[in-house]
């Protein structure tokens, strides 16, 4: 294994220089810091991040904890988001998965505090209200895709309400005027405050709201969920008789073409199909390719990043937007 000393040797520099350079010192003359880059590439010296941990007062190491992300494609972003910033300031991210079932929040803190960690990142798999430890007053902590109740840390959610009056008031500006919304469950916030997006989109462009209907096709708790969209969809189409249809989630625009298709009708022409997510490649494999609003969670994952690295304390509650991705389905 290459050594920090023989890097100094072939460099022709003192083992101080090359320590300096490693992390990142700006004192360093340019001359010399050329020569210790080109001889750790020539040499493929890796530095030990175990060692520089243990020499620095701060670790480097910003905890994220992910409570139950793994679950859902699209919400990989929120790490990858923060894992982007991570590399360009020379901070190693620590993913901790964790779940009611098996691992514990407790757990996730105490392990990221026996290495050290500068800041933590709480991340929900959806938006909802968190309830967290009190371990975690102990260190600056960000909450990305939920709140606390107490409203004691910073934090960022997605902007529902905007999004479903966005994409609504798309769908009215391409002629929709007849739309039904299947709604996600009605028990979660997602749903409650997209519904209210909707429903302005209508009001803002003076459409009569016997022209809307919403229904959430998802019941159940959290882990137990069970969906009816297909058989409302079909009935709905049938008997409401919209010229357009958004969907809470990808998924269930899946099954609502199926159900377009099996009545005999086309998507993008006969009726118009509009979602939420953005969910990995669903979008583009549908024919047509969907319309979707697609989730902030990389922003939401930079954002939480940056609140650490600048050290802000005030626990404000931000929104970020979702990115309307129009494609043929409407």
């Amino acid at each position: 294994m290459v050594t920090i000393k023989d890097v100094a040797a072939h460099a022709g520099v003192a083992f101080k220089t090359v320590s300096r350079v490693v992390n990142n010192d700006p004192t360093v003359k340019p001359k010399n810091r050329e020569k210790v880059l080109k001889a750790i590439e020539e040499l493929g010296y890796r530095p030990n991040r175990a060692a520089q941990m243990t020499r620095r007062k701060k670790s480097g190491v910003i905890g994220f904890i992910a409570d139950e992300l793994l679950r859902v494609p699209y919400t990989f972003d929120l790490i990858r988001g923060a894992q982007d910033l991570a590399w360009k300031h020379d901070k190693e991210l620590m993913v901790l998965n964790v779940n009611v079932n098996k691992y514990s929040v407790e757990g996730a803190v105490n392990h990221l505090f026996e290495h050290r960690v500068e800041g933590i990142i709480y991340a929900a798999m959806y938006h909802r209200e968190v309830s967290l430890p009190l371990q975690f007053k102990e260190v600056p902590t960000v909450l990305a895709n939920c709140y606390d109740s107490s409203g004691r840390y910073p934090s960022i959610v997605p902007d529902e309400k905007e999004a479903a009056r966005e994409i609504t008031a798309s769908l009215i500006g391409k002629g929709y005027k007849r739309i039904a919304f299947l709604n996600l469950n009605e028990n979660i916030i997602a749903a409650k405050l997209r519904k209210e997006g909707v429903q302005q989109a209508f009001i803002n462009a003076n459409i009569n709201l016997d022209n809307l209907l919403v229904e959430s096709v998802i019941f159940g708790e959290e882990n137990n969920e069970r969906s009816v969209t297909r058989s409302r969809a079909e009935d709905i189409i049938k008997n409401f008789k919209p010229d357009a249809i958004l969907c809470g989630q990808d998924p269930m625009a899946v099954e609502v073409y199926f159900v377009v298709q099996a009545l005999g009708l086309k998507v993008g022409k006969d009726i118009g199909v509009g979602s939420f997510d953005d969910w990995d490649i669903i979008p583009t494999l549908l024919q047509p390719e969907l319309t979707t609003m697609a989730l902030p969670h990389y922003e939401m994952g930079q954002w939480a990043f940056n609140c650490l690295l600048e050290e802000r304390t005030e626990p404000v509650k931000e929104t970020a937007r979702f990115t309307l991705n129009s494609r043929q389905s409407f």
